[in-house]
């Protein structure tokens, strides 16, 4: 079969996915904007430009008078490609709405229509009050969700996704949240797959191989570990303020924050004002997956006191217990409160502090939960595993009559 899969870029991270995928048997071309538009995050690592099994195409971009950017040219290479499927994600499924010349097009030549979402802070369609109880901010914790204009483009969107979904044979999505908001937008269950999302599985259990058979390279000592960029809605900040809260009951733990980013000087000063500074760790940003898994192997706990998702991943490769709150989503299918980690009250410092404390005190149930975490990953979610899943979507959508 053959797919396109319209993305804003290939993070380093998906790479050796889509690899997976095409080992399966699909003929895949990803088809990513040709100029930048804007819809990548701040500091999101791309991979780097390699000979790759699938196909990359470009398309010129532009920003429409709705506001969000559309491929001008997906129309031309649907005619020129004729796939059997297309998969695209938000903000590029508008485009379809706009133009419902595509969807002609695609309904002419058998091209099946797959939508791939988060769906991260969507809500159930005509429910304005989700967004009282589930704010929305951007990464430096501006908040979006407020005035006229915000209310009245959610409800044009959610019209819009309403009659997108209407039109798709199926959905992708990265986490089961979508069984409970999709279904009020009309989509069957049967039509909604869950793919959860990945890391490249087989390269860390790999590296964990190599570290556990590696001299330590840190001083044995309890470690709280953090692995992301440092912005505002990772709230890095409430992390080192929890740590400061048990820094006296456990006066031999260290705190490791590995990253970088426009918080980085602040979070030092926070650090300082704390008096913490012997005992927090910045080490900037660290690719190298071997020194990595070093510092996952050798931490006691991964907490993501805000924002995030894959990081949770890495370091249930490493059997970590996984401290978290509201993320993007994922962490609900990754984190068993009490079985392989804590889930603790959004933007509460006391109660990141009491769950820090319940698994630095009792650290033969902290190896169990870390022992938990690694099954998660070795047996659901996983490259192999996720990679299937979209198989398993294709497959379904070309069985479908239209």
């Amino acid at each position: 079969m053959k797919v396109i899969y319209v993305n804003v870029t290939i993070p380093s991270y998906t790479h050796p996915l889509l690899e997976r995928i095409v080992s399966k048997g699909c003929d895949l071309i990803m088809l990513l904007p040709q100029n930048d538009d804007k819809t990548v995050g701040t500091g999101v690592k791309r991979a780097e430009a390699k000979k790759t099994s699938y196909r990359i195409c470009y398309s010129r971009s532009k920003i429409k008078w709705y506001g969000k950017p559309a491929l001008i040219d997906l129309k031309h290479i649907l005619l020129e490609e004729k796939p059997d499927i297309l998969m695209i994600g938000w903000p590029y499924f508008l485009h379809l709405f706009f133009d419902r010349s595509i969807l002609k097009l695609m309904r002419k030549n058998k091209i099946r229509l797959i939508l791939q979402e988060i769906p991260f802070q969507t809500p159930p369609f005509g429910k304005l009050g989700y967004f009282k109880e589930h704010p929305v901010y951007n990464e430096n914790m501006e908040l979006q969700s407020h005035g006229l204009w915000f209310y009245l483009r959610a409800i044009l969107t959610m019209w819009v996704r309403r009659y997108i979904y209407k039109k798709a044979d199926a959905t992708v999505n990265y986490a089961s949240c979508a069984y409970d908001v999709l279904p009020s937008y009309g989509v069957k269950r049967e039509d909604i797959f869950v793919r959860y999302n990945t890391s490249d599985t087989d390269a860390l259990f790999e590296q964990r191989e190599k570290v556990i058979s590696t001299l330590p390279m840190l001083k044995v000592c309890p470690r709280i570990l953090h692995i992301g960029r440092l912005v505002k809605w990772k709230k890095v900040d409430l992390l080192v303020e929890a740590f400061q809260k048990i820094s006296e009951k456990y006066p031999d733990t260290e705190l490791v924050i590995i990253g970088d980013g426009p918080e980085r000087q602040t979070l030092e000063q926070q650090v300082l004002q704390l008096g913490l500074e012997d005992r927090t760790v910045f080490t900037g940003a660290i690719y190298d997956p071997l020194t990595l898994g070093q510092y996952m192997h050798e931490s006691s706990v991964y907490v993501l006191a805000g924002m995030g998702g894959l990081s949770i991943n890495d370091a249930m490769c490493f059997s970590l217990p996984v401290i978290c709150s509201v993320c993007d989503g994922t962490e609900k299918d990754l984190i068993t409160d009490g079985v392989n980690g804590y889930i603790f009250q959004e933007g509460n410092v006391d109660s990141l502090a009491y769950k820090i404390d319940l698994v630095l005190s009792d650290r033969a149930k902290a190896k169990v939960m870390g022992e938990a975490s690694y099954r998660v990953i070795k047996e659901k979610i996983n490259l192999e595993t996720v990679s299937q899943r979209y198989i398993d979507a294709f497959n379904y959508v070309i069985s479908k009559q239209q």
